[in-house]
């Protein structure tokens, strides 16, 4: 019938009146390192969704290996050979790594795990692909999120696919990650076929040999990464030419509430996981009117400093969390949210069943609380949102759910803010206008904890950033300092420190 390994005949999705994938045809030969970028909104992961059965098209044709694979159910796509990685990590997080990748292995099921050799074999071989073979007996939920998210690869590749589906896959990486994923990529055998989603240009590039642009759910062009780059109608797309990408300066009312007491002081934090330190001694004060970023390489605990503030996981005995002058060291999350604790996860952990509405009709500020924000000012504020009033996650890009995300989280009206990863995922011209949201949110009085994998967003929207290493921070630095020395935390680091250029 074809050469093509897959083939995608004009494949149309809609949501009521909104078509996220329209009339889209692609073809992917056998061996192919193949991309499909654009801004979010575009139907990039409803694309995969359609290939991996997750969901049917409402009209075309998906074929595969010569197949109408159009109402087959998921799991029999899995069976001829299409496995997919998911925008954010989905593993059985109290299983260990080995056991995870156990459960792809073919004839393999939960009863037996550990019981066939050769199975064993397989599930150290991807753990090895992907270099994780010295985490092989550590639960999931514990592994630093890049590595979960190679653990994820892991899985895909002991299904022993000929079609990789990897939605994201880049997402909160840092520079040597993608670098290792790249070569993962580039040196997988030759019979397995990949389609890639990112919005990292640079890893696209260098994973990949064809990309095909989407725009409103259209295709716009497929060609070479360098074809790709000098399309205008491609620039103007995906990188928001017209998006407003730098904050405005901050407001000589933000200048003195920065001076005044922190809102937020959080003094000898201590936290861990079954009796291993990952956060030691930490202090970090959030000001009113002040964005503070918290800086590191994946694993150095950003996230379980976000989690461990906001009450999601507990803290070792010394530690004093203090809001208001108030001391919630003790206190369950609840307690903290009506004290003035907000935060954005990360991931989002959005409700698969609500709608927008019904999403932003949970937050309900607690009556001692002084600041208000209502439905109406939070969609004036994310405009994309209000045409989605009715939709539920699966329906909204990654951009809307992350817009969704910290609706959520501003109707609730805190006094501080916790943002963990909020960037991931997004396309450049939505973390331009992510970054003015931040910058506005300071300049109204909030103070904003930001941890960010993303340090040229860090540099952009905070006025300080502390940098975690080895379980400890190891540094506070103003931001205009990093402008100025931009190779400062490299060592650190060791990612690009390459920031937008101050006005």
């Amino acid at each position: 019938m074809t050469s093509a390994l897959l083939r995608l005949e004009t494949v149309s999705r809609s949501y009521g009146a909104r078509r996220a994938v329209d009339d889209v045809s692609v073809d992917l030969d056998p061996g192919a390192r193949h991309a499909v970028i654009g801004p979010n909104g575009a139907g990039k992961s409803t694309l995969l969704h359609l290939i991996a059965g997750t969901l049917r098209p409402t009209s075309g044709r998906v074929h595969y290996a010569g197949h109408d694979i159009g109402r087959w159910p998921a799991h029999r796509r899995a069976r001829a050979g299409i496995a997919r990685t998911w925008q954010h990590p989905a593993l059985a997080r109290p299983l260990t790594a080995l056991q995870n990748v156990l459960l792809a292995v073919p004839g393999q099921r939960l009863a037996g795990l550990r019981t066939d050799s050769r199975a064993m074999a397989a599930a150290y071989e991807a753990l090895a692909q992907v270099g994780l073979t010295a985490h092989a007996d550590r639960p999931a939920g514990q592994l630093a999120y890049g590595d979960q998210r190679r653990l994820e690869i892991a899985v895909a590749l002991a299904a022993r696919p000929r079609l990789l589906l990897l939605d994201e896959p880049s997402a909160g990486l840092s520079t040597s990650e993608i670098t290792d994923l790249t070569a993962l990529i580039r040196t997988l055998p030759a019979d397995i076929t990949v389609l890639l989603v990112d919005h990292n240009l640079d890893f696209v590039a260098a994973t990949c040999d064809t990309i095909t642009v989407l725009h409103h759910g259209q295709h716009i062009t497929t060609g070479t990464p360098t074809a790709i780059r000098e399309h205008p109608d491609v620039r103007r797309a995906y990188l928001g030419a017209d998006a407003p990408t730098s904050p405005a300066p901050a407001s000589s009312t933000t200048t003195a509430a920065v001076t005044g007491t922190p809102v937020l002081r959080v003094r000898n934090l201590s936290a861990g996981y079954t009796g291993a330190p990952v956060l030691t001694d930490i202090t970090l004060d959030a000001p009113a009117g002040r964005v503070t970023a918290v800086v590191g390489r994946n694993g150095a605990g950003k996230t379980t400093l976000i989690n461990t503030i906001a009450g999601l996981h507990p803290a070792e005995p010394g530690t004093d969390i203090v809001l208001h002058g108030q001391n919630l060291t003790g206190c369950d999350t609840r307690r903290r949210a009506r004290a003035g604790l907000g935060m954005v996860p990360q991931g989002r952990r959005l409700f698969a069943g609500l709608t927008v509405d019904e999403h932003l009709a949970l937050p309900r500020p607690h009556p001692t609380r002084t600041r208000a924000v209502d439905a109406r000012q939070v969609l004036d504020l994310f405009p994309a949102l209000a045409e989605r009033r009715h939709h539920r996650p699966h329906q909204l890009s990654g951009g809307e759910q992350q817009m969704l995300a910290l609706a959520r989280a501003l109707l609730a009206a805190p006094d501080v803010l916790l943002l963990d990863e909020p960037s991931e995922g997004l396309a450049p011209a939505v973390v331009g206008q992510l970054a003015a949201i931040i910058t506005g949110l300071a300049a109204d009085g909030t103070a904003v904890l930001l941890a960010e994998q993303n340090l040229a967003l860090a540099c952009q929207v905070a006025h300080d950033i502390a940098v975690l290493d080895r379980a400890r921070v190891v540094r506070h630095v103003i931001t205009a300092d990093i402008r100025e020395y931009p190779t400062d935390l490299h060592d650190l680091l060791t990612v690009p420190t390459a920031t937008p250029t101050p006005s």
